[in-house]
């Protein structure tokens, strides 16, 4: 059983969530939030490796979220003169945009209907290590209906 943590957003790193992936369900703990960061519940589900037909990293790049992010950074240089605390604060906001901008998103085919979690960009490689212990967890759940593999093992 291997469960992994990880951040649901950027700028806001303590809304976490978690998958669990053991020989028979993936159990989802997702934090639903507003606007990315105002908590609003949960998205618990289990769901059986007989219902998964496999799972997909991709990376998502917005390209609005970006250009809006720089120029708000771009824009915040100018203030920093005039008010540095507005400066800072207008910085970190257009931080906060331009990284929402970059996605890795997993997706897990369950009954013909994707499921989809996103994280953040540096969430990549628990996400790639998320998709590593499914992909084992089905090829273990094929292994143990294959009468011909069990008939190979039973010969030697």
């Amino acid at each position: 059983m291997k469960q992994i943590s990880f951040s649901i957003s950027l700028l806001f790193f303590w809304v976490k969530g978690s998958v669990e992936v053991d020989n028979r369900f993936v159990k989802t703990n997702l934090s639903n939030t507003i606007l990315g960061f105002i908590p609003a519940g949960k998205d618990e589900q289990s769901i059986p490796l007989k219902n998964i037909s496999g799972s997909m990293l991709s990376s998502k790049y917005n390209i609005k979220a970006i250009l809006i992010g720089l120029f708000l950074i771009f824009t915040s240089l100018g203030y920093i003169g005039a008010s540095f605390i507005a400066g800072l604060i207008l910085l970190i906001i257009g931080i906060g945009i331009a990284g929402s901008g970059l996605k890795t998103i997993l997706t897990i085919e369950k009954s013909g209907s994707p499921y989809y979690i996103n994280v953040p960009f540096f969430e990549k490689a628990k996400m790639v290590e998320l998709n590593k212990h499914i992909n084992t967890a089905l090829a273990a759940d094929t292994d143990k209906t294959d009468l011909n593999l069990f008939f190979e093992k039973k010969s030697n």
